[in-house]
């Protein structure tokens, strides 16, 4: 019965471990789709090997159980460096609401993986579990933003979602509570659970419509990162609401 009560953290845990030799995959298919337009990458070759071969490092890292700390640290380093770029680097040509969509959800993976790294350290560093609440608050809360004050989520999620205006108020409400329990270090177990399970709809039923973001312009397999990217987070929450509980705060 134990075992069995451990499954669903050993499977959040697996999943996150593999989850840097995805992104690598999905990069890749995100430049292959983008080269049957333009001759020149966004991103000079060279940086786009290094970087998939330090996904496919963390990742294997990761799976072995082999420094997994500074693998997590790395990875996440990787993210906070493809939210700037993918934000700041006119080469992407993207328009300002598509540069803000990938920028939040690579921050979203970047506070998960500052989290593992707490987790799987033995010596379990404040400092870690500090920084990580506050990329995840960060990340939430820009969620919040992006559902009420984006046009084109916002009306993507009035097309998709039931309740229209009422349940974008409710989500976007839970999930401010749920930020303002990262930054403060309170009740991690519930609002790690909530702010999943209220991502986990948004996802599902708003950014899963690949034919409708199509329509809007965006490369079908930026919007697929932007999937992965979120299920990540929403993993990494799971995970955070089985490893913590309500009494921990960072000092």
């Amino acid at each position: 019965m134990a075992s069995l009560g451990n499954f669903p953290m050993r499977a959040c845990a697996f999943l996150l471990y593999k989850f840097p030799l995805v992104d690598a995959l999905s990069l890749l298919m995100l430049f292959g789709e983008r080269a049957q337009k333009e001759s020149n990458p966004p991103i000079h070759p060279k940086l786009v090997y290094a970087y998939v071969i330090a996904c496919i490092g963390c990742g294997v890292l990761l799976s072995s159980g082999i420094k997994q700390k500074a693998a997590c640290l790395m990875y996440a380093g990787q993210m906070l460096y493809f939210a700037v770029n993918f934000y700041t680097n006119p080469k992407w040509q993207y328009t300002e609401w598509q540069r803000t969509m990938l920028s939040l959800r690579q921050i979203g993976v970047l506070g998960t993986y500052v989290m593992l790294a707490y987790i799987v350290d033995k010596k379990r560093s404040t400092q870690l579990l500090r920084i990580g609440q506050i990329a995840l608050g960060i990340f939430l809360m820009a969620t919040v933003f992006l559902i009420n004050s984006v046009p084109q989520y916002r009306e993507a999620f009035s097309a998709h979602m039931m309740g229209g205006d009422y349940m974008r108020y409710l989500i976007a409400v839970t999930l401010a509570g749920c930020a303002l329990s990262f930054f403060s270090g309170y009740f991690l177990h519930d609002m790690s659970m909530c702010a999943a399970v209220t991502l986990l709809l948004t996802t599902a039923f708003v950014d899963c419509d690949l034919p409708y973001w199509r329509n809007l312009g965006v490369h079908q397999w930026g919007q697929i990162r932007q999937i992965l990217n979120s299920a990540c987070a929403i993993l990494g929450l799971f995970y955070l609401s089985f490893s913590v509980d309500n009494q921990l705060k960072a000092d």
